[in-house]
């Protein structure tokens, strides 16, 4: 299976903290990886160095044989949630996304609308998004990721503020983007979502990297 991701001997602390200390892993392409571990254990640390938001103290970060801080700054062709969503809370959701998707203009405006009716955003869509519950929002940040249809996903809780169904159409719809093929990195505190999404369960505990199913 060819490898998407592969990360060599790679450090990265906090202050005195170690987060991850001599971390080897590869992630194979088409597979979902759920990375699971204690508030405060590295999970959101070790995405922020996949997609190029924070940088190893030492070691490399290969994605498509590209090297990050080397070859790329940021990931690329890749969808990414991250911390708190950061949207133009006066401007509609479709217009927020729009906005985005000016900047590549990859797609268009009919495919967004697609994509947001697809996350039950259809009625919403219109609508300021500082009318939008959390819920709302975290679906308005998963039509984000993946409306230009990266082949990778990095998702930090994507289920984060969903009701039962929202959880129920969000597992759903990331289950039929692995079957496309796409990789799929995410973190949950919820085992239900590990244990129904992931091929590979790997732990984070204090700085240590486990691979720990798959």
């Amino acid at each position: 299976m060819e490898n998407i991701i592969t990360l060599e001997n790679v450090s990265k602390k906090y202050k005195d903290r170690t987060i991850l200390e001599n971390f080897d892993f590869a992630f194979e392409k088409g597979k979902c990886y759920g990375i699971i571990g204690r508030n405060g254990s590295g999970k959101s640390v070790l995405l922020k160095l996949i997609a190029g938001f924070a940088y190893p103290d030492s070691g490399n970060i290969t994605i498509r044989g590209k090297q990050l801080k080397k070859d790329i700054d940021f990931v690329d062709n890749a969808g990414v949630i991250i911390n708190s969503p950061e949207f133009i809370n006066s401007m509609s959701g479709l217009n927020n996304l729009l906005y985005l998707a000016d900047i590549r203009k990859k797609i268009s405006k009919e495919k967004i609308i697609e994509v947001l009716r697809d996350l039950g955003l259809e009625n919403a869509m219109k609508k300021r998004v500082s009318t939008y519950s959390l819920g709302m929002k975290q679906r308005l940040r998963l039509a984000q990721a993946i409306m230009e249809e990266p082949d990778l996903l990095i998702l930090d809780e994507p289920m984060n503020a969903l009701d039962d169904d929202g959880v129920s159409e969000i597992r759903d719809l990331l289950l039929s983007l692995k079957k496309e093929g796409k990789t799929i990195i995410l973190t949950s505190h919820n085992s239900d979502d590990i244990n129904i999404l992931c091929d590979s369960v790997c732990s984070i505990s204090k700085g240590k990297f486990e691979k720990i199913k798959g």
